[in-house]
């Protein structure tokens, strides 16, 4: 693969897409913190709102699957599908990352700043909620290239309102897993298994997709 092009993928991503990649990331951050902010369970709120992550990429991205134009613009550039799909993996995994960073720093601040009671995020809350933003877009990347955009949409409300429901009405994602060595090395394991399988699986499903 082509490093240079790759990175000028990337860079087009940011740049066509800025506008509804900062809009939708602040709307989640601010829609998270208010809802975590207004339950007693502020901890398990918070866990549970980062997985709205993914609709970011859900939302930014899905003009794709409708618009002629970009696909036809897609199809014209001197690069291979698996470039294509390389560039995309990186981009919305620079999106998840940093997202799940400032919503980490805006929780804390928030708690420093106004909150009563000291509450504090684990590095291993952390890294889980990176792992498990990984493990979204590896289902992603399975179902972007291949369904409608309603399916997808459905797809993601189910994972989305399971991490909601297990992070607020118990303390097992944020207790035990991000605290647990082994837990934590066998969803590594996992989320790279995933990562690796939904990559090349999509490069195959986009070499046959007729853009």
């Amino acid at each position: 693969m082509n490093s240079s092009m790759i990175t000028q993928l990337v860079y087009r991503d940011f740049r066509a897409f800025k506008k509804p990649i900062i809009s939708l990331s602040l709307f989640i951050l601010i829609f998270s913190m208010a809802i975590t902010f207004v339950n007693t369970n502020t901890l398990g709120i918070f866990s549970s709102g980062l997985g709205n992550i993914i609709m970011i990429i859900l939302g930014v991205f899905a003009v794709e699957q409708s618009a002629n134009t970009i696909r036809v613009h897609t199809a014209c550039l001197p690069v291979t599908r698996k470039e294509i799909v390389f560039a995309r993996f990186i981009s919305t995994s620079i999106i998840v990352v940093a997202n799940t960073v400032l919503h980490f720093m805006v929780f804390n601040a928030l708690i420093m700043a106004f909150h009563t009671e000291q509450i504090y995020t684990s590095l291993g809350l952390f890294v889980f909620a990176i792992l498990y933003g990984f493990i979204q877009l590896a289902v992603y990347f399975f179902v972007f290239y291949r369904l409608s955009l309603i399916i997808s949409v459905i797809l993601f409300v189910l994972p989305v309102m399971l991490w909601t429901t297990m992070s607020s009405s118990s303390g097992f994602l944020v207790d035990i897993i991000p605290t647990n060595t082994v837990g934590m090395l066998l969803l590594l394991v996992f989320t790279l298994v995933m990562l690796v399988l939904s990559f090349y699986t999509t490069v195959w499903s986009y070499r046959k997709k007729d853009l």
